[in-house]
């Protein structure tokens, strides 16, 4: 039984970090590409990722909830640790799904608004700048605590009691 929860894990692990690094590699710099914009426009394209990034929103609660359930279930001494892990990054992806990012879709809406004055939507720029920094920081904080998580689960054999100790 423990190797198959190690087995889910790691299988969770991987597809929540590589589904991370080709969204933050690939997809989300494909969207503002010259060959994109051309031909959607640039309001397009970022209402399209809002899109994708709310697909992603999903993948990534429930890999962070699959990661909590399997590692509640396996009974190791380090994993106080990984649990604390692992809530930040749900806490971390629940105040960017539910706060930054309905955020950041009324901002891109108010900055693309023909009807609303030019101060309106320069102000509105700015503040969608500001905090899609500030969501694009939580993503690699996400991204490099998921690869953690990962490596943690890829270098602990089946019962160890110490993530560092592999034995055999």
């Amino acid at each position: 039984m423990e190797r198959t929860l190690r087995l889910l894990g790691i299988i969770n692990a991987g597809l929540w970090f590589g589904a991370g690094l080709f969204l933050t590699a690939v997809v989300g710099p494909g969207f503002f590409s010259v060959a994109v914009i051309d031909l959607v426009g640039r309001q397009n394209a970022g209402l399209i990722a809002q899109i994708i990034l709310a697909k992603y929103f999903i993948l990534q609660t429930v890999c962070v909830a699959i990661a909590l359930i399997l590692l509640s279930a396996r009974v190791q001494r380090w994993r106080c640790r990984h649990l604390g892990l692992l809530t930040f990054l749900a806490a971390i992806l629940l105040l960017g799904g539910f706060w930054i990012q309905p955020r950041l879709i009324a901002l891109n809406q108010t900055r693309y608004t023909l009807s609303l004055s030019q101060e309106k939507r320069d102000a509105a720029s700015r503040d969608f700048g500001r905090w899609h920094g500030v969501s694009q920081i939580g993503n690699l904080v996400v991204l490099l605590g998921s690869l953690v998580h990962f490596a943690v689960l890829a270098n602990t054999r089946a019962g160890s009691p110490n993530p560092r100790v592999n034995t055999p």
